[in-house]
């Protein structure tokens, strides 16, 4: 990729100069703006090197990068290095020679903007998932070369690194993409087969683990915290009997972020509310959208999004849920990890579909 960089279009090496001055101004704002509504902690501290310590390996890693690029710069240029790094998915796309504005459009929306351009797990895990994502469109469409398998892997080792339970999407993504370009009949009944099984261990060996951690992860004391609004009592079984027949809740304000009631009390939480509900709606808008175009293999298309991605984006919901439920700010932040399923898959999906139509010599593998 180093070496192509010099053979890149001028249009393409503006474009990406753009994007990350664009990432810079994003950072700036999250540092010397939203900090003075609501403080960044964990970046803070991790520039006071407090987390050298750690008992959690992926905090330590985070730690260490910091640390290293302190020697090399300020605070600000540590902001934006991370800010960066999230960039890695649309920098990867942009470098093959396709200038697709709109898959910036999303890296403009309020929480997205934060967390994705400050020192945070956050900002790497989104660079590295939406890295997947541009592969696994790729896949769903032409055969992939030695340098998409190659980041794929760094892609997925990062992921499962950070947030081990978010990154099972990518392997959901692609192994139901697999079935479906192999199966040509009855590929939903292998699909449901697949879906059953995936339950079952999630059932068994992950979902009380998260639920623990959903429970246990949220400052009871913090100004957003929920846990009385919810009538649960922290660090108590009958509080966490209480927070387990909530969950179900969590899976759409864990997506949504705020309640009303909580925008009406703290207005400045308006933009969260109404960025939430245009994430939840984003597939469908995108398959409406996608609906209406002309191009060939459209059948196919529709299989991947009903089959492959919207069993994805249904199982993320369901694995964040227990994150969503007793405080709207962790909810929301959290969500930035994955969020690009929403909005930035299904327009990567639909715009691997037009490419092809576009470029004779890139068929669909039979």
């Amino acid at each position: 990729m180093i070496v192509q960089a010099t053979h890149l279009p001028m249009k393409t090496v503006r474009f990406i100069v753009a994007l990350v001055s664009l990432k810079l101004l994003c950072s700036l704002w999250a540092v010397f703006v939203f900090s003075r509504f609501s403080p960044l902690i964990d970046a803070d501290l991790y520039l006071s090197g407090f987390f050298v310590s750690d008992p959690v390996f992926r905090t330590r890693i985070i730690q260490g990068v910091v640390l290293i690029l302190s020697k090399f710069g300020s605070a600000v240029f540590i902001h934006w290095f991370f800010g960066v790094l999230s960039l890695a998915g649309v920098l990867y796309y942009s470098c093959r020679g396709i200038i697709r504005w709109q898959l910036c459009l999303p890296l403009l929306l309020p929480s997205t903007l934060i967390w994705s351009s400050i020192i945070g797990k956050e900002a790497i895990f989104y660079g590295a998932f939406t890295l997947a994502l541009v592969i696994w469109t790729r896949f769903a469409v032409i055969k992939l070369k030695l340098t998409d398998y190659c980041l794929l892997v760094a892609a997925v080792v990062i992921c499962l690194l950070l947030r081990p339970h978010y990154a099972i999407a990518i392997l959901i993504l692609f192994v139901s993409t697999l079935v479906i370009k192999k199966i040509k009949k009855n590929t939903w009944i292998w699909l449901f087969l697949l879906a059953i099984f995936g339950l079952s261990i999630l059932w068994l060996f992950v979902w009380d683990p998260l639920l623990y951690r959903g429970f246990e992860g949220i400052d009871p004391g913090a100004r957003a915290s929920r846990f009385k609004f919810f009538g649960i009592e922290p660090a108590t079984d009958d509080g966490f009997q209480t927070y387990k027949s909530l969950v179900p809740l969590g899976a759409i304000i864990g997506i949504v972020g705020p309640l009303p009631t909580e925008v009406y009390s703290r207005p400045i939480l308006i933009p969260f509310f109404l960025e939430g509900v245009l994430v939840l709606l984003l597939p469908a808008v995108v398959y409406s959208y996608a609906c209406n175009q002309s191009f060939e293999h459209k059948q196919l298309f529709k299989t991947i999004f009903w089959l492959s991605l919207v069993p994805t984006i249904l199982a993320l919901i369901l694995l964040h849920a227990p994150f969503g439920l007793l405080n709207p700010g962790s909810a929301t932040r959290w969500r930035v990890n994955f969020e690009a399923i929403f909005h930035i898959a299904p327009l990567l999906l639909l715009y691997s579909f037009l490419d092809n139509d576009r470029h004779a010599n890139h068929p669909l593998p039979s």
